[in-house]
C-alpha cells in the first residue's frame, strides 16, 4: 500500500512538473489557416474507400476520426496562437492563404486541373508553382498536393508508424518559441533498416522520441504517416532534413523536413493522439515555417522516381556473394509474410467484407509468390543497366567500371531509376558536379573547339543556350551562388537566398 501511495505521488509530481513546464507559454501572435474535412460536411464514399485520400485509414476508423479531428485542430491550434480559422478542404481556393501567416493542410484540397492518365501520366495539380506561403503538409497531404510543382517532399512510403529516430536535436522546431523537453527512448531499430547498404553501421539499438499515441502498427486502423526520399534530399539549399522515424524504409527516409516554404510532418495524428511533447514541436513548426514566406523551392523535383547517384554506391555495396545470400534469405522472408497476407484477404474476401483500394492491389500484385534469384538473376537485378555477361566471374570489373564512371552519370528528366553514362563529358574529363566543368566549357566555347558537344553539355546541365561571352559573364556573376541538384533534375541552378 505504501509503494502504491509513493508511486501515486511520484505520478502526480511528473504530471505537476509536465503541466508547470509547458503552462509557462505564451501564445504566439500568428494566424494560421487549418484545412480538413469539417465533420458537417458529408465525406464521398470515394475518398472513404481511397488508402491514398486517408492516409491508409481503414474505413470505419476514418469515419470515427473525421468527427472529431477538425475540432481537434481548432481546440489545440487556438491555445497556442492569437488567431486560428479551420475550414473544410474542399472549399479551399489558393487566394485564401494570402490572409494568414501558416496554412495547414490535413486534408487534399480539391484539384485545379485533374490527373492525365494517358497518353502521358500527369498529376493531378491542387497548387501553382508561385504558391509562395508558409505551409505545412500532415502526412500523405504532401506528395498528393506537392507533386506536380516538384516537391521533394515525395512519396516514398505510406509507413510511418508512432516514433522519431535520428532527430536533428539542434533544429529551432525543438528548442522554441514553445518549450520542449525530449524524452528519447532506446528502442531495437527497425529491421528494414538493415536491408539498406545506409543501415550497415546503425546500431542494434538507436534513440528514440514518442511523437504519438497510436501509431498504424498498433492494428486498429489508425491513420498511416509518410515519410519521403531521403536520397537526394539535401542536395539544395532550400531543402533541411530535420528526422526520420520508423517506418520499412531506409535510415535516410524524411518523416520531418522542410523544401522551400513547404514543411512536412509525416506523422499522421491529430492533436488528441499526439504526445504533450509533440504538440509543442508541432507548434514550433508552425512558427518557425512562417518565416519562409516568399522562399519558394529553387530546385524543383518533378520526377520522383529519377535515379540519384547514392544508388550506385548502394550498388557497389551489394555486388558481392555475401549480400547475394542475405538477399535470397530476405526473398523467402518476404515469401512468407506475402502468403500469410494473401491468405488474410482471401478469408476477408471470402467472409463477404468489402477490401480497401490498397487491399485489392495487394491481392492482385502479390498473388504468385517471388522468385528466388540466381547469382546471374541477382547480378542482372542490381547491376541494371550496366550489366554485361562479362561480369559475372569478374565483378571487380563492374565495381571499377562503376566507381571510375560514377562522375559522369545523370539521368534524364523523365527516367525511372535508370542512370546513364554522360559520353560528351567524360571526353571532356570532368564531371557534371564540378563547377570546373562550367569554366572548361565557356573556354572551349571561347576557343571555338568542340562547339557542338560543348553546347549540348551546357543545354543539359543548365537548361540555357548563350553566347560564348554571355556565358562567362553568367559564370562571372554567379558562380559562388551555384550548386548542383541530382533530384532537380541533374542540373546547376542559382543559390536564390544568397
Amino acid at each position: 500500500m505504501r509503494q502504491l501511495q509513493k508511486t501515486m505521488v511520484l505520478i502526480v509530481i511528473l504530471f505537476g512538473t509536465n503541466a508547470a513546464f509547458y503552462a509557462q507559454q505564451k501564445k504566439e501572435n500568428l494566424s494560421v489557416l487549418y484545412v480538413g474535412f469539417d465533420p458537417a460536411v458529408p465525406v464521398s464514399e470515394q475518398i472513404i474507400n481511397s488508402e491514398t485520400k486517408t492516409g491508409g485509414m481503414t474505413p470505419e476508423r476514418f469515419r470515427e476520426d473525421v468527427k472529431t479531428r477538425y475540432n481537434a485542430f481548432e481546440s489545440y491550434l487556438k491555445e497556442y496562437f492569437t488567431s486560428v480559422k479551420v475550414m473544410d478542404a474542399r472549399s479551399y481556393t489558393m487566394d485564401m492563404s494570402k490572409s494568414y501567416d501558416v496554412t495547414i493542410f490535413d486534408q487534399d484540397i480539391n484539384p485545379w486541373e485533374k490527373r492525365q492518365d494517358s497518353p502521358k501520366y500527369k498529376p493531378a495539380k491542387y497548387l501553382t508553382e508561385d504558391f509562395d506561403f508558409p505551409t505545412i503538409f500532415i502526412g500523405h497531404t504532401a506528395p498528393n498536393m506537392g507533386n506536380s510543382i516538384g516537391l521533394k517532399l515525395d512519396w516514398l512510403c505510406l509507413c510511418l508508424d508512432a516514433e522519431a529516430h535520428h532527430l536533428k536535436t539542434e533544429h529551432p522546431i525543438f528548442k522554441g518559441p514553445f518549450p520542449v523537453k525530449l524524452t528519447m527512448t532506446v528502442k531495437p531499430t527497425p529491421e528494414a533498416i538493415f536491408h539498406y547498404p545506409s543501415g550497415k553501421d546503425v546500431p542494434k539499438e538507436i534513440p528514440m522520441w514518442r511523437v504519438q499515441k497510436e501509431g498504424y502498427l498498433d492494428g486498429k486502423g489508425y491513420r498511416i504517416g509518410l515519410v519521403t526520399r531521403g536520397d537526394g534530399f539535401l542536395d539544395s539549399p532550400d531543402a533541411e532534413y530535420i528526422s526520420s522515424g520508423v517506418n520499412s524504409k531506409d535510415v535516410g527516409a524524411v518523416a520531418i523536413g522542410r523544401h522551400g516554404n513547404f514543411f512536412l510532418w509525416g506523422f499522421s495524428a491529430s492533436p488528441d493522439f499526439m504526445t504533450e511533447e509533440a504538440k509543442q514541436v508541432f507548434a514550433n513548426s508552425i512558427v518557425y515555417i512562417k518565416q519562409f514566406k516568399g522562399q519558394k523551392p529553387i530546385a524543383r523535383k518533378y520526377n520522383d522516381r529519377i535515379a540519384i547517384r547514392t544508388s550506385i554506391d548502394d550498388m557497389i555495396a551489394n555486388l558481392n556473394t555475401e549480400s547475394f545470400e542475405k538477399f535470397k534469405i530476405y526473398m523467402g522472408e518476404l515469401n512468407v509474410q506475402r502468403e500469410k497476407e494473401i491468405n488474410k484477404l482471401l478469408d476477408k474476401k471470402k467472409s463477404g467484407e468489402k477490401l480497401s483500394e490498397m487491399e485489392e492491389a495487394i491481392l492482385g500484385a502479390q498473388s504468385q509468390p517471388i522468385p528466388v534469384p540466381t547469382w546471374e538473376d541477382y547480378l542482372q537485378m542490381t547491376a541494371q543497366t550496366f550489366y554485361k555477361p562479362e561480369y559475372l566471374k569478374n565483378v571487380d570489373k563492374l565495381i571499377k567500371y562503376l566507381k571510375e564512371n560514377k562522375k559522369y552519370m545523370y539521368s534524364e528528366p523523365d527516367g525511372f531509376y535508370e542512370l546513364k553514362i554522360d559520353e560528351d563529358i567524360k571526353k571532356i574529363g570532368i564531371g557534371n558536379a564540378d563547377i570546373n566543368l562550367l569554366t572548361q566549357c565557356v573556354s572551349l566555347l571561347k576557343s571555338g573547339k568542340d562547339i557542338d558537344l560543348v553546347n549540348r553539355v551546357l543545354l543539359r546541365y543548365t537548361a540555357m543556350n548563350k553566347s560564348p561571352q554571355e556565358w562567362e559573364k553568367w559564370l562571372q556573376d554567379n558562380s559562388s551562388k551555384l550548386f548542383f541538384t541530382e533530384a532537380g533534375g541533374y542540373k546547376w541552378l542559382i543559390d536564390t537566398t544568397k
